[in-house]
């Protein structure tokens, strides 16, 4: 099953069978005029991962700018407009309606839900941003947004979210770096994907590590989607032991 999309790959909607998951689907929206979503029975992340778009959703309007993420819930409309503007969109079914969010990347980045996590000596350092957590209301989303230091290694040490979770990493703002994206349940049988702006990496389980190249860091979106619907916790994950029993 495909695991690792380009870009124009991902302009039309992936549905979560596309790419090996149960849950989540994932899609690449190019905006240069307005746009009308439905969210259906699918409670939805849309994160402006380059350029900004204005929004109207229940009353509620505003602009959205890189970094930002909206969530839109259960049988819900949202207008959107934009000029060269693209969002990563996320779905995952759900049965409870929630309320409209519009997360600010300025307003996480200013407080506890910013991390910092690993080690400037062993190149594992990096920057976490916790957008959609436990404390906010949703069925099945955590995501977030992470960079690494140039060169340097996020997902450390590698862990998984075994049947709990399943995940999609969607790179962005990362010029002309590109990374190495490691998936395996055993490292003799690895796959590993040149991942670069614009890319899509599903796992459906097991370990995955990445590394940046020196010319530039590493800088995604995670969405991760609880297969059992309530069942959100960030943490609950194992490491591989060899290499760590905690996430530095």
């Amino acid at each position: 099953m495909k695991s690792h999309f380009t870009p124009g790959e991902t302009l039309e909607k992936l549905e979560p069978a596309n790419m090996g998951l149960t849950y989540c689907s994932a899609q690449r929206l190019e905006l240069d005029t307005p746009l009308e979503l439905q969210s259906s029975s699918e409670e939805l992340c849309l994160v402006c991962i380059g350029g900004e778009c204005t929004y109207r959703c229940n009353g509620n309007t505003g602009t959205a700018t890189l970094g930002d993420m909206l969530y839109v819930p259960i049988e819900t409309a949202i207008q959107l407009d934009g000029n060269q503007t693209v969002l990563a969109r996320f779905g995952a079914p759900c049965t409870q309606k929630y309320s409209f969010g519009h997360i600010r990347f300025s307003e996480v980045d200013a407080d506890e839900r910013h991390k910092v996590y690993g080690k400037t000596e062993n190149g594992t350092r990096r920057d976490v941003w916790n957008f959609i957590d436990e404390s906010f209301p949703s069925g099945r989303f955590l995501t977030g947004i992470c960079y690494s230091v140039p060169g340097g290694w996020t997902a450390w040490p590698p862990h998984e979210h075994g049947k709990e979770r399943e995940e999609v990493y969607v790179y962005f703002n990362m010029g002309n770096a590109f990374g190495v994206q490691c998936v395996y349940d055993e490292l003799e049988t690895a796959s590993a994907y040149v991942v670069q702006n614009g890319h899509l990496v599903a796992i459906p389980h097991g370990y995955h590590p990445n590394v940046g190249c020196p010319a530039g860091s590493l800088r995604y979106v995670y969405c991760m989607v609880s297969t059992t619907e309530g069942d959100r916790n960030f943490m609950d994950l194992r490491t591989q032991k060899i290499y760590g029993d905690k996430l530095e």
